[in-house]
């Protein structure tokens, strides 16, 4: 089994992992994946970390179809391909109705049809067989409709691309898995569980296989779900911060009897937690909903806790049919300890070695316990001694602590360089915590995720930004 890191799309600024990204690329990680929805696309990023790394893949997931005529996906994808020396995977996805008639403005169609038609005619353009001709349903190329003008011809691409520059395909429904086995070199599930593979997926899988003919097979089929991670010694917490996510997709990602994502945690015998889940967040009680989540939901699509404990879990993962685990993760140490698990990268190293270590049997005095005035005052004499990490972080930060030792600090790692107590207008990040849970959180006993979903940290501003103050603590 392989390992990936998908790091998603960006929020209102974009903001990429990228020291995260390259320790992954540094400890042999298979393929990072960038991703879109309706704000930042996932090919120019996936440009920046190109140009950033030397030898993990570049793959998207998704590239939205309906944004893209084939032609220009085909072209996008040859050019990073060649542009990275041959790094690129092409994961394309329709996404929803929502965004694909609200955002692009295209009818959503048939979606099946569509997508068999799109990764013909890519392949196609790489093959380089003959000028492109296709008339289908959806595409006809050259276009021949009413109102055409008649001068559109048959064209090869001038760019020499590579014929088996690898297709994944993004699918939850059953009838889109079957398809993705029969077209695709590879699937991108999300909420995939390997326990209910047997039920859920195996089926489809094999029938597409049998469509596809010749030898192909799970040998030649890269299954790479999306798997969050979240390490900690507090499993409930860890499973706290994987819960809204879940509560998005199966309660909010379509309507009711129109989303994929509801119907798949039915199929993994939870519809009765499902229903509930989808009942209260089409109601507008997103944390009820979360909250609805069932712990061993959380379990069969996510590996959370501390060390030894997703060692046990991944051994599930490794036995299943997948072979790329493409994780989604905040935390840089559960890149590594991830590499240590799956590929013993770096295990003989110790200055690499990543253990989460266990609580103290010791009750420290009373007058060792940090304080938030004194925890940023060992802030600030870090910065005055390591001046490297304001080019590093390069954004300020807002905290505004409540409580008996609570009050406002500022971390500008992106004007002066400097931890003061005070006030910074446009801060690019806003914290507000308690003042127990921020000592917490910087003393690494809050798991920084937990903290978000719990609502114990409450953010303005972009999350992958405020990530980076971890370096800090």
């Amino acid at each position: 089994m392989r390992l990936g890191l998908m790091v998603g799309y960006s929020g209102a600024q974009i903001s990429l992992p990228m020291e995260m990204i390259k320790e992954a690329d540094r400890l042999g990680y298979y393929a990072v994946w960038t991703a879109e929805a309706y704000g930042s696309d996932a090919v120019t990023p996936l440009a920046w970390i190109g140009a950033q790394t030397t030898r993990i893949k570049l793959g998207t997931a998704i590239l939205q179809m309906p944004a893209r005529t084939p032609a220009n996906t085909a072209m996008t994808a040859m050019t990073l391909d060649q542009l990275s020396g041959g790094r690129m995977l092409l994961g394309l996805g329709l996404s929803g109705p929502q965004v694909v008639e609200g955002w692009h403005g295209v009818a959503y169609g048939k979606p099946l049809g569509r997508t068999r038609e799109y990764v013909s005619i890519v392949r196609a353009i790489f093959a380089r067989e003959a000028p492109l001709v296709f008339q289908g349903e959806h595409y006809q190329i050259p276009y021949q409709g009413p109102d055409a003008t008649g001068l559109g011809k048959p064209l090869k691409s001038i760019l020499h691309g590579r014929r088996d520059l690898p297709i994944y395909l993004a699918a939850i429904g059953p009838k889109n898995v079957e398809l993705a086995a029969e077209i695709a070199d590879g699937w991108l599930p999300i909420i995939f569980s390997p326990a209910h593979y047997a039920e859920a997926y195996q089926a489809q899988v094999e029938a597409g296989f049998a469509k596809a003919g010749g030898d192909k097979s799970l040998a030649t089929f890269d299954i790479a779900p999306s798997v969050p991670v979240v390490l900690g010694d507090d499993v409930d917490a860890c499973r706290a911060s994987v819960k809204p996510f879940l509560a998005l997709y199966i309660g909010g990602m379509g309507a009711r009897g129109k989303n994929f994502y509801h119907d798949l945690a039915c199929r993994y015998g939870f519809q009765e937690a499902a229903d509930q889940v989808q009942t209260l967040y089409l109601a507008g009680q997103k944390d009820a909903a979360a909250q609805a989540i069932p712990d061993e939901l959380v379990d069969a699509v996510a590996l959370c806790g501390p060390q030894l404990r997703i060692a046990e879990q991944l051994e599930m993962w490794k036995a299943s049919p997948i072979t790329t685990l493409n994780m989604t993760t905040f935390e840089p140490a559960a890149v590594r300890v991830m590499a240590e698990l799956v590929m013993g990268a770096d295990a003989g190293r110790p200055d690499r070695t990543i253990s989460i270590p266990a609580p103290s049997t010791q009750t420290p005095a009373a007058s060792a316990e940090p304080t938030p005035a004194t925890i940023f005052e060992r802030m600030a004499k870090r910065v005055a001694a390591t001046p490297e990490l304001a080019a590093k972080i390069g954004a300020s930060f807002q905290f505004n602590l409540n409580g008996a030792q609570g009050g406002s600090w500022v971390v500008d790692m992106k004007h002066a360089a400097e931890v003061r107590s005070g006030s910074l207008d446009a801060a690019d990040c806003t914290i507000t915590m308690r003042d127990e849970d921020f000592v917490a959180l910087a003393t690494g006993k809050l798991n920084p995720m937990a903290a978000f979903s719990s609502g114990k940290l409450k953010l303005q501003g972009n999350p992958m930004i405020a990530m980076k103050l971890q370096g800090l603590f």
